[in-house]
């Protein structure tokens, strides 16, 4: 199973086309983890499964997303309702309930990848407005690659580059 992660592109349409036009190809499953301040009508929303943000204001896209892909349960949250700039643990809680292996969130713009207890919990990043450590990077996007035995994480620039620096591989027990 191979999935695309992108957040907060806060009305960057031009991006999230070139994320398509390059990705949609190549991955099974392209998520959005909110914040993307387009309507859910616009064809640029349409090859990717988006939950709501904060700034999503009028929007109507949902709270989180539950996807099979494989074997793999993927949840999809934007984070601003589960408390991601502090703790993951409201986070964590809602995991364990949906029994997610996966669990993406959005909203602090920094990205960030962990494995805690057999779950993968991932930030993207955020693909126009960058953060933290890395906002040097001008914006990123991640691709998890999974089967049985790893979790293959692959964090991409704006320019559809692969970040060399940010490739992790978490080995499933």
């Amino acid at each position: 199973m191979k999935a695309l992660f992108v957040s907060d592109n806060h009305g960057d349409r031009a991006i999230l086309q070139k994320i398509t036009d390059r990705f949609a190809n190549e991955v099974d499953i392209m998520l959005h983890c909110g914040d993307s301040n387009l309507e859910p009508s616009d064809p640029v929303m349409q090859p990717f499964r988006t939950v709501i943000g904060n700034t999503d204001w009028g929007l109507n896209y949902p709270q989180s997303q539950l996807a099979v892909a494989d074997q793999e349960r993927i949840l999809v949250v934007h984070g601003h309702l589960y408390q991601v700039n502090f703790t993951l643990t409201p986070l964590m809680l809602l995991v364990k309930e949906q029994r997610a292996t996966i669990a993406a969130y959005g909203h602090t713009h920094q990205l960030a990848a962990e494995f805690n207890q057999g779950t993968l919990y991932l930030n993207p990043g955020s693909i126009s407005q960058p953060r933290g450590q890395y906002q040097n990077i001008g914006g990123t996007l991640a691709i998890v690659t999974a089967d049985s035995s790893k979790l293959d994480v692959q964090y991409y620039d704006r320019m559809m580059r692969p970040v060399d620096d940010l490739h992790f591989v978490f080995l499933r027990q």
